[in-house]
C-alpha cells in the first residue's frame, strides 16, 4: 500500500518535536491520563457551577462519591464528543477521497519540484479540501441563523451540498483529476461538512449566556459569526494531520478537544446545561412543598410562602446534599436562599 500523500509543513520539526513530546507522555502516562482526566475535566464544571452562583453545597461520604462518578462520566463524554468531532470528518474525507490511487497520483504531480514552492501548494490543497467548504459553511450558516433562524435545519443541508459539489469541482479542475471525481469528492464530504458546522454552532448554543450578555449588537453578531468559525477551523486543522498519518491527526484532535472543553466550561453555559440535564439544579420549579414545621418557624417569615406551606415559581440552583438551594426572585433583586432537605417535602417541576 502507497504512503499517504506526503505535503511540507511550515514548521516541521516544531510539529515533530511537538508529536513526539505528547507521544512520550502518552506512552508513559497513558493509564493515569485515562483515569484522572475525565474526572477533573467534569468535577470542574461542578467547581465552576458552584463558583458562578455564590454557594458550596456540603455531602456525606457516599454522595460525593456518586457526584465524582457523575464528573468522570461527563468529563469522559465532552472530551470523547469533541475528539471525535475534531478527528472523525477529516478522516473521512482522507481516507475516502484523497487516498485514492488515481486522485493521490495527480495531486502528487501537481505539487512542483522547487522545494520553496511547495508549501504555498499545501496551503491551496488544504484550503480547498478542509478549511474551504468547512469555514465558508459556517459563514453562510451563521447568516441564516441571523436572518432566517426557522430555516436553519434546512439550509444545512442544502448549503453544505452545494458547498462540497462547487468546492468538488474546483478541486477536479485544479488537480486535473479524472472525470466526476467532483462527485466521489461530494459524496465522501458532505456528511463531515454537515457534522462540523452542525457541531461548531452547538458551541453557539453553549455561549448564548455569554452572548447575550455582551454590550453591543455588533458585538453579539460578531460572536455569532466568529465562534462556530473558531470550531470549524479546528476541526480543518485536524483534519490536516491526516497528512501526517493518523497519530499526527488525533494529537491536533485532542489537544482542540482539550482546548474547547475548557473553553466551554471556563467561559460558555456548558456547566449550567449540565445540572440541567443532570436534575440536579438550573431549572424553574413549579412548586416546592415544605413540612409545616418549617412554616411554624419564625425564620420561614422572610420568605414568600403561599397556601399549603410551599414556594411557588421558584429557580432551583442545586438540589443534592444537606440543602436545597434556591434563586427567589428575579435579576438585582434575587436572594439565594437555603433550606435544608429535611424540611423539603416535593419539589414540582416545570415542563420543558
Amino acid at each position: 500500500m502507497d504512503a499517504p500523500v506526503a505535503t511540507p509543513t511550515l514548521d516541521e520539526d516544531l510539529i515533530d518535536r511537538f508529536v513526539a513530546l505528547s507521544t512520550t507522555l502518552f506512552r508513559n502516562h497513558g493509564k493515569q491520563i485515562a483515569q484522572f482526566a475525565p474526572p477533573i475535566a467534569g468535577f470542574t464544571l461542578f467547581l465552576l457551577y458552584f463558583h458562578a452562583h455564590h454557594f458550596y453545597p456540603s455531602f456525606d461520604l457516599l454522595q460525593f462519591s456518586s457526584l465524582l462518578l457523575g464528573a468522570g462520566m461527563i468529563g469522559f463524554a465532552i472530551i470523547g464528543s469533541l475528539l471525535l468531532w475534531m478527528l472523525i470528518p477529516g478522516l473521512w474525507i482522507f481516507h475516502g477521497f484523497i487516498e485514492k490511487e488515481a486522485i493521490r497520483q495527480r495531486i502528487r504531480d501537481w505539487f512542483p519540484e522547487e522545494e520553496s514552492k511547495r508549501g504555498r501548494y499545501a496551503i491551496g490543497m488544504m484550503l480547498l479540501c478542509f478549511v474551504g467548504p468547512y469555514l465558508l459553511c459556517s459563514l453562510l450558516m451563521s447568516t441564516v441563523l441571523l436572518f432566517a433562524p426557522s430555516l436553519y435545519v434546512v439550509s444545512l443541508g442544502c448549503t453544505s451540498l452545494l458547498l462540497v459539489v462547487m468546492f468538488g469541482i474546483a478541486i477536479q479542475a485544479v488537480f486535473k483529476l479524472p472525470t466526476y471525481s467532483f462527485l466521489r469528492y461530494a459524496f465522501h464530504a458532505w456528511v463531515p461538512v454537515w457534522v462540523v458546522t452542525a457541531m461548531a454552532f452547538l458551541l453557539v448554543v453553549d455561549t448564548q449566556s455569554f452572548i447575550e450578555h455582551l454590550d453591543s449588537k455588533h458585538l453579539k453578531i460578531l460572536a455569532l459569526y466568529l465562534i462556530p468559525l473558531g470550531g470549524c477551523l479546528f476541526a480543518a486543522i485536524s483534519a490536516m494531520g491526516c497528512f501526517g498519518g493518523l497519530k499526527y491527526a488525533i494529537h491536533f484532535s485532542l489537544l482542540f478537544a482539550l482546548l474547547i472543553a475548557f473553553y466551554n466550561g471556563a467561559l460558555a453555559g456548558l456547566p449550567d446545561r449540565t445540572m440541567r440535564s443532570l436534575g440536579l439544579g438550573n431549572y424553574q420549579a413549579e412548586s416546592v412543598l415544605l413540612e409545616a414545621a418549617f412554616c411554624a418557624d419564625a425564620t420561614s417569615r422572610a420568605l414568600p410562602l403561599a397556601e399549603g406551606c410551599s414556594l411557588k415559581q421558584v429557580q432551583v440552583v442545586w438540589s443534592m446534599g444537606d440543602t436545597l438551594t434556591l434563586m427567589l426572585g428575579n435579576d438585582k433583586a434575587a436572594r439565594q436562599v437555603q433550606i435544608p432537605n429535611r424540611f423539603v417535602k416535593a419539589i414540582v417541576r416545570n415542563p420543558g
